[in-house]
């Protein structure tokens, strides 16, 4: 079976070849709205699929936004992936996702191999607020540029992030209303702009004398390292806040194994509300991320005007997950 083309769109829809190639272009200009849903209706019946290499021949554009995450190791940069990936779905386009490898020289060498594929633009999260700004002021002279979930000193570009100092106040203020004050802080690499606005909001909050495990990585290996520290000194700790749901997780699993009881004993937090939080026993409480909203945000940032993306930092509303980790009569 062949593959629909334009004019068997434009004969479903009842309309002329130029009218369907406007509105499957995603430049319906002078078309009236009725028609240009019948011509999407039609070409979604008919499983028509847009020529990305003709488009680009024609508009000079390719319809494909890259992204390059600092680890597809750690779920909830899958998870941020996936809700990027809708969006840009929904306009019409493609995305491209590079791993960085957790390093900033990874991470130049994959912003360069996806402007060479000729992207539309670049939604980069940057794995190190201070060695990041170089490699996107070079790419932003070629491309739009938007940095995701995270800044960079000196980028000269926006960033649309989570508001990590109101998510901290929240899990703080939810384990101290549950009667929890020996509160301890498990966190990783403090490169990033997210580590160090989390470990600075916990800091602020519970003095530079509180209980704090800085690890290397944010791995479930690293929160089983933290685990085994925490279960040492239990008799100084009642609750933990985990700065990643990776970290979480392997905490919680070595706490369960030092027999030491999650609420219980100690309750628990993450920090990115991944899926599989509400897979565990007890399931986690965590930070949701509004990664719809902020996808949805930084697109636009990407397809407007370049004065709209000066540096400086968009900062969205977190909300609370509670689940059974904290708070033994939460439900699932």
């Amino acid at each position: 079976m062949t593959a629909p083309r334009l004019l068997d769109v434009a004969a479903a829809a009842g309309v002329s070849r130029a009218t369907a190639s406007r509105v499957l272009a995603g430049t319906p200009r002078n078309v009236d709205p009725d028609l240009a849903r019948r011509v999407e209706e039609a070409a979604q019946r008919l499983g028509y699929r847009t020529n990305h290499s003709a488009r680009a021949l024609r508009t000079g554009t390719t319809g494909t936004v890259g992204v390059v995450v600092p680890s597809l190791a750690n779920p909830y940069f899958v998870q941020l992936a996936d809700a990027i990936a809708q969006q840009v779905r929904a306009a019409g386009g493609q995305l491209v996702v590079s791993d960085a490898a957790n390093s900033p020289a990874i991470e130049a060498e994959q912003i360069e191999t996806l402007l060479s594929g000729r992207v539309d633009g670049l939604l980069v999260v940057p794995v190190s607020a201070a060695a990041f700004g170089p490699a996107v002021r070079a790419a932003a002279g070629r491309a739009p540029v938007v940095l995701f979930d995270r800044w960079a000193h000196d980028s000269g570009t926006v960033a649309v992030t989570l508001d990590n100092a109101a998510a901290m106040r929240l899990l703080l203020d939810h384990l101290e209303g549950l009667g929890r004050h020996r509160i301890a802080l498990v966190a990783a690499d403090q490169a990033s702009s997210s580590g160090a606005e989390r470990l600075a909001a916990f800091t602020a909050a519970r003095g530079a004398g509180a209980t704090t495990v800085l690890l290397p990585s944010f791995t479930t290996d690293a929160g089983r390292t933290a685990g085994r520290r925490i279960a040492e000194r239990r008799a100084e700790v009642d609750a933990v806040v985990c700065g990643a749901d990776v970290l979480a997780v392997g905490l919680v699993s070595t706490l369960q194994r030092s027999a030491v009881s999650v609420p219980g004993e100690i309750a628990v937090t993450g920090f990115d509300d991944t899926e599989l939080l509400e897979l565990l026993d007890p399931p986690i409480t965590s930070i949701r991320h509004p990664l719809t909203d902020m996808a949805e945000r930084a697109l636009a940032l990407l397809q407007g005007p370049a004065a709209d993306r000066g540096e400086g930092v968009e900062r969205f509303v977190p909300q609370l997950v509670v689940r059974a980790s904290t708070d033994a009569g939460a439900g699932f």
